[in-house]
């Protein structure tokens, strides 16, 4: 098998100074990418951890270059910074992030605005920085950093909000991007980093550092942002060289034929009763799934007009129409 070849591409890795960062500028460096290392100035006015980065990739023959911006008000000129140093752009990595636990009630507002600010705004900060020379690639690659925490984590309600909004954010990159040859897909990783660190029960962290090493999400990543590789509009869950994709679904739906509060309370566990799961990959799949439901004729029509690309058939209960 042939090594993936990163050879006269030019990546943008966002907090690429430790842990699954420092994997993904590795992996890309390793295979011939150019690679913008951007994490933070060491505060004490020495040398950075993505200074560090940028010496071990040189040491082994890569390219890079280091940047120190925050991915708050410094989106632009990370990416200036690329196009000045190698004269484009073609694969933005959005991995930084910080991590901040406490009840959502008794969070401080403006720490837990901080945590949401850094990972959803850096990350569309960053994007929108780089949409322009990722267009002028031809084959721009985005793949954004989300969490099982977007599932819900007592004590992480900021961290986890921003996860599900990059999430979303990624679906609308990837069905705007498509016409201009972006792929854009997010990855919900676990992998033994500062983060995961912090983690007190030794059982866990021992498994974690023992199996969880961040080359494993490195390389799933690597494939993914490969110019040859055409998956777009995907999510993956990533760990110890394991990896699955992550879909929003949809269980069967209800029709009442007179829709009451009495009449949901006297159907609610019809509501609530599991049953065969239909994937929402976009909001105009969903929303034309609820129009089809409610008039079935619009379906034929909407496949008709798009050439047969239109509405999905859904599964289940759809259309049942209870009492």
């Amino acid at each position: 098998m042939s090594q993936l070849d990163f050879a006269g591409r030019v990546a943008l890795v966002t907090g690429a100074g430790r842990g699954m960062g420092r994997a993904h500028a590795l992996m890309l460096a390793g295979r011939g990418a150019r690679v913008v290392v951007n994490d933070l100035a060491s505060p004490d006015g020495g040398a950075s951890t993505a200074d560090a980065v940028v010496a071990e990739i040189r040491a082994a023959g890569g390219t890079a270059i280091a940047d120190h911006h925050s991915v708050i008000g410094g989106g632009a000129a990370m990416v200036d910074a690329a196009l000045v140093a190698f004269g484009g752009l073609d694969i933005v990595i959005a991995n930084a992030g910080v991590i901040s636990s406490d009840t959502f009630a008794g969070a401080d507002p403006a720490d837990w605005q901080a945590v949401f600010d850094i990972h959803f705004g850096g990350t569309v900060e960053v994007c929108r920085a780089a949409w322009p020379a990722l267009v002028r690639s031809g084959t721009g690659r985005i793949v954004t950093t989300a969490s099982s925490g977007m599932l819900g984590n007592a004590g992480l309600s900021s961290y986890g909000a921003a996860k599900g909004a990059i999430f979303s954010l990624t679906r609308s990159l990837a069905i705007e991007g498509q016409d201009a040859g972006i792929t854009a897909n997010v990855i919900l990783p676990s992998a033994w980093t500062r983060i995961t660190g912090t983690i007190d029960d030794p059982a866990i962290a021992a498994t974690l550092q023992r199996y969880f090493q961040p080359e494993h999400v490195a390389a799933l990543v690597a494939w993914l942002v490969h110019q040859h590789t055409a998956v777009t509009n995907e999510a993956f869950q990533v760990s110890g060289g394991r990896a699955g994709r992550v879909s929003m679904a949809a269980y069967p739906t209800v029709r009442l034929s007179e829709s009451t509060p009495e009449n949901w309370q006297a159907h609610a566990a019809a509501l609530l009763a599991d049953g065969p799961l239909t994937p929402l990959r976009s909001t105009a799949e969903m929303f034309g799934n609820e129009l089809a439901d409610a008039d079935p004729a619009i379906r034929h029509a909407m496949n008709a007009a798009t050439g047969g690309l239109g509405l999905k058939p859904t599964t289940g209960r759809e259309g049942e129409s209870l009492g």
